[in-house]
């Protein structure tokens, strides 16, 4: 097979896919897997239609190549099926030039590709090549999309942080007035009585005001201050232990101790580790297993994530709770967006929000994925020291 140099990104782009081969003949599909498998990821194949439509819910493939006739369901009836919960998944049919009626109809189910019989080895693998080449252009899109989208949260974060800094410095010196002068009041009045039962109140919600105050106040830090090179997990996941002290749930770790040293602020990475746990201990009210696990991962422009290239350590915080719907997910950093009542209780919505901003701050980024009823799992990847 002569190679294209040009198509060589979509060469090793098409080695990440997942590709579904059905084929009802058994010496045709064992023939054309053996030559399937080298320039793709992952190969599936299926026998029919009903088979194919399993695997294709099963293994959720980027591209699909089918024959048209087959016994039980035919290729083109699972292809209008796929196409119907996976509008844009590339989809080859291989064909014969007398099947001139299956021909319209794939035309009108919106068929990407077609491959005549006798099959061609080259033209198929052109055929994955443009496939690739499209999902490829897709990604890049997307990631284009993601990258702006952090640029302008970055942005946005940056004006958040400078108003919210500032406010909070005059609330928090205001509020010191109040608790200076509600102690100079509980002189004046008797020991327990009323008006020093009232002033001791305002004196602890003059404290709580403080503490969250603090909290805003750390959304506009400067990070002046000099970041230390050091063990990341050993500051996490010690925090984390002493956050979840004394509850039911259980903690383990799993990560390699020679990971790379890397420049962070401690006790601002301590905030994310105990934000990490808290809203892990929220979620498993019964008790639950968290696994705290790292590793070092190379991000390439091909991995099409919004990080610069270069050596990342990812920190991945799973527990086995109650999960998320997509709308929670979608909204998880979002700045005061809580599932929980925020009733008299201060701060409820702002600790995601934090560890999202701590991170950003560090040169890396942040993600949750979830389903209802199969816990969360957050993602941290934090740039390695040069």
């Amino acid at each position: 097979m002569v190679i294209n140099i040009n198509n060589r990104p979509d060469q090793l782009y098409l080695k990440t896919l997942t590709v579904l081969y059905v084929e009802d003949d058994p010496e045709t599909r064992e023939q054309f897997c053996e030559f399937l498998s080298r320039p793709v990821g992952k190969l599936i194949t299926a026998a029919d239609g009903n088979e194919g439509w399993e695997m294709f819910h099963r293994h959720s493939p980027d591209i699909v190549v089918t024959d048209i006739l087959m016994p039980r369901k035919d290729g083109l009836t699972m292809a209008e099926e796929i196409r119907q919960i996976a509008p844009t998944v590339p989809i080859i049919v291989i064909t014969a030039f007398e099947q001139t009626d299956y021909l319209m109809r794939a035309i009108n189910i919106g068929i990407d590709k077609y491959v005549t019989k006798p099959v061609n080895s080259y033209l198929l693998f052109e055929c994955l090549l443009e496939c690739a080449h499209r999902l490829r252009a897709e990604d890049q899109l997307k990631l284009q999309h993601q990258r702006e989208i952090q640029q302008e949260w970055s942005k946005h974060n940056e004006a958040v942080a400078i108003l919210a800094g500032g406010i909070a410095h005059d609330y928090n010196n205001l509020m010191q007035a109040i608790l200076g002068y509600a102690a100079l009041a509980k002189m004046k009045v008797e020991p327990g009585s009323e008006a020093s039962d009232y002033l001791q109140q305002v004196e602890k919600c003059s404290d709580d005001a403080c503490k969250l105050s603090r909290m805003l106040q750390f959304l506009g830090t400067d990070y002046l201050e000099e970041m230390q090179t050091g063990s990341v997990m050993h500051c996490i996941e010690d925090s984390i232990r002493r956050t979840l002290a004394g509850t039911s749930i259980t903690l383990m770790c799993k990560y390699p101790q020679d990971l790379p040293e890397i420049k962070f602020l401690h006790h601002h990475m301590q905030l994310v580790s105990s934000g990490m746990a808290t809203n892990a201990l929220e979620a498993m009210p019964d008790g639950g297993t968290l696994l705290v696990s790292a590793e070092q991962i190379m991000v390439t422009e091909e991995d099409f994530m919004a990080l610069e290239p270069g050596s990342y350590i990812r920190i991945q915080i799973a527990d086995t709770g109650t999960g998320m719907t997509p709308e929670v997910l979608s909204k998880v950093f979002y700045p005061y967006y809580s599932t929980k009542q925020k009733g008299s209780q201060k701060g409820v919505g702002l600790s995601l929000t934090l560890c999202r901003t701590v991170v950003m701050k560090h040169g890396g980024i942040i993600t949750a994925e979830s389903n209802p009823g199969s816990g969360a799992t957050f993602n941290i990847w934090l740039p390695v020291s040069v």
